[in-house]
């Protein structure tokens, strides 16, 4: 059985080049019993729009099977209006395009869970600043509306951000300073993409919120 995981570039599978650039999807598998494996179909820079205009949702039903799960988090693209390819408006194509494949994938058997995106690291004097506008609680509307379950990552992550202060919380990003990584010699200033750190924080975040919720009882250690 499979847990498939749909989403952006904090989801996916990082390439050695990318590294220490860790997806939280990397981390998730430890929290699954035995007989269940994640498939992880997120790509850097995807959204809603362009998973389903590639024909790589398509691809999950098509290889997906009765009883499987789907763990779907988007949000971060689908905001970029200046991309016509990607931009889907919070509350027009975004819920439109949740709600197709939650249902989508309900016709087949697989059960759709919506994962808001996680906060980037961005402060203003001291606080954490959102920066996803509507699409979060678009997302819970597009849950209500498909009938799936919706974890909020998005406060959960800004609770920790905060919590962790402005300097404290650089270690879960890909903001640091030179030599500390071979892929990046003079150092990176990247406050959206997770280091090993980071995506170890998301996975077991999303794990005890849906461990908290009671969602997916059978699938979660």
């Amino acid at each position: 059985m499979k847990v498939f995981l749909l989403g952006d570039s904090t989801c996916a599978a990082k390439v050695p080049s990318a590294r220490p650039e860790t997806g939280w999807g990397e981390c998730f598998q430890k929290y699954l019993k035995d007989g269940w494996i994640t498939d992880n179909r997120a790509i850097n820079g995807l959204s809603t729009k362009d998973m389903i205009a590639r024909g790589l949702f398509q691809a999950v039903v098509d290889d997906a099977s009765a009883g499987d799960i789907a763990l779907i988090q988007f949000g971060h693209n689908d905001s970029k209006i200046a991309d016509p390819t990607r931009y889907s408006a919070p509350w027009r194509e975004y819920i439109a395009n949740l709600v197709y494949m939650a249902e989508k994938l309900k016709a087949e058997g697989v059960s759709a869970v919506f994962l808001t995106s996680i906060a980037r690291r961005r402060f203003k004097e001291g606080l954490i600043v959102d920066t996803h506008g509507d699409y979060p609680v678009a997302m819970k509307a597009a849950a209500n509306q498909a009938g799936c379950p919706c974890v909020d990552l998005t406060t959960l992550t800004m609770i920790g951000l905060q919590e962790a202060g402005e300097e404290g919380s650089k270690r879960y990003f890909m903001n640091f300073g030179p030599g500390l990584y071979p892929n990046y010699p003079d150092g990176n200033v990247d406050d959206t993409h997770l280091r090993p750190e980071g995506a170890e924080w998301i996975a077991s975040l999303a794990y005890r919120e849906l461990k908290r919720l009671e969602i997916l009882t059978d699938v979660l250690i």
